[in-house]
């Protein structure tokens, strides 16, 4: 996977600011009685773990073939907190 970097001055050109971190992930499952598989996908987060416009994001990512999904951790003490991971569709 990759990402041009015109394509991060996008974001932070929607975003308001180049306050944000990118992160390249993977996620390992092993579910019962299969074999183990690897996820991989980039991780974008906002400020502090900040929400921003979905759709937003969408028009600049989806266009170049990734899709985005949410995902939202509560946190007890600061309470939600947002990342955006990016995958191949």
């Amino acid at each position: 996977m990759r990402i041009n970097y015109n394509i991060l001055q996008e974001i932070a050109k929607f975003y308001g600011s180049n306050d944000f971190q990118i992160e390249a992930r993977y996620d390992k499952f092993t579910p019962p009685n299969y074999e183990t598989y690897v996820e991989t996908y980039i991780m974008l987060r906002f400020g502090y773990w900040a929400e921003v416009d979905l759709i937003g994001l969408e028009e600049i990512l989806n266009p170049i073939g990734y899709k985005i999904k949410v995902n939202e951790i509560e946190d007890g003490d600061t309470g939600y907190k947002y990342s955006y991971h990016i995958k191949n569709n």
